[in-house]
């Protein structure tokens, strides 16, 4: 459904149709509102929309400074690389004259959830650990080594490899994340399986039930559309998990995504 037609629809049951914007209960802006504010809070409670090819949010390119001028010109704008450095200058560091690539990077706020992490011209697939793993040894910072690992308990926003690299290569993620714009144009449909978009509805219509005037909002109906959006998203997350256990090894031809 596009943005035009789960307005119209929400209007229509609301008994909100045929009406100049001026006169309606919940005109246009303020259902568009509504209908965002459903469709993330859907997303991000069941996690349903999936993602392993958008560049900005599943690639992160890898990569040593190329000589010691590239180290300290980064080294001016990034924390990061400004800890390099002192490494790199320290005559006691492990990464005392070497270039390494960073080993943490700024993850995209549209993820809620990596599924895989696996370097492209490399065939290793990371594993997920805790940072908590590597703190064992206090100067786990400075290991040179292909990265087989990461966390991202580290830092808040961010993924950390357990090794330094001396080597470019391309970090590709599969994820689970928010959508990547508001519907905003009549044409925007949600990034959601087309058959979960009649699931937003009574979220929507609890939203306009719940409208903060004295003369609009109804509690009676509110808490109605609240009991079935809930279940609605409840709904959402059992078919996931169920299209998740059938898309196991040996099951696969038992499911469509």
């Amino acid at each position: 459904m596009t943005l035009q037609e789960l307005r119209t629809e929400a209007w229509l049951r609301a008994n909100d149709i045929d009406k100049s914007d001026q006169d309606r209960v919940w005109p246009m802006y303020e259902m568009n509102s509504y209908i965002n504010r459903v469709y993330f809070y859907i997303a991000r409670e069941t996690k349903c929309i999936r993602d392993s090819i958008t560049a900005s949010i599943c690639r992160i390119a890898s990569a040593p400074p190329t000589d010691l001028a590239d180290l300290t010109a980064k080294a001016a704008t990034d924390a990061w690389y400004a800890q390099d450095l002192a490494y790199y200058n320290d005559p006691n560091s492990w990464l005392y004259g070497h270039l390494v690539a960073p080993n943490s990077y700024p993850l995209s706020d549209k993820i809620l959830e990596i599924e895989e992490c696996k370097w492209t011209t490399r065939q290793w697939r990371l594993t997920k650990v805790s940072c908590k793993k590597w703190q064992v040894n206090p100067y786990w910072e400075q290991v040179i080594g292909m990265p087989t690992e990461y966390c991202t308990d580290l830092d808040n926003g961010r993924l950390t490899l357990n090794f330094r690299s001396d080597m470019s290569d391309t970090l590709r993620l599969q994820v689970r994340r928010l959508p990547l714009t508001k519907l905003v144009n009549e044409t925007d449909v949600p990034e959601f399986r087309e058959h979960y978009h009649e699931l937003m509805l009574n979220g929507i219509l609890y939203h306009m039930y719940s409208k903060q005037s004295v003369s609009d909002m109804d509690e009676g109906k509110a808490t109605k559309y609240y009991k079935l959006y809930m279940a609605d998203v409840d709904e959402v997350q059992q078919q996931d998990i169920i299209l998740d256990d059938r898309l196991r090894p040996n099951q696969s031809m038992d499911a469509f995504r």
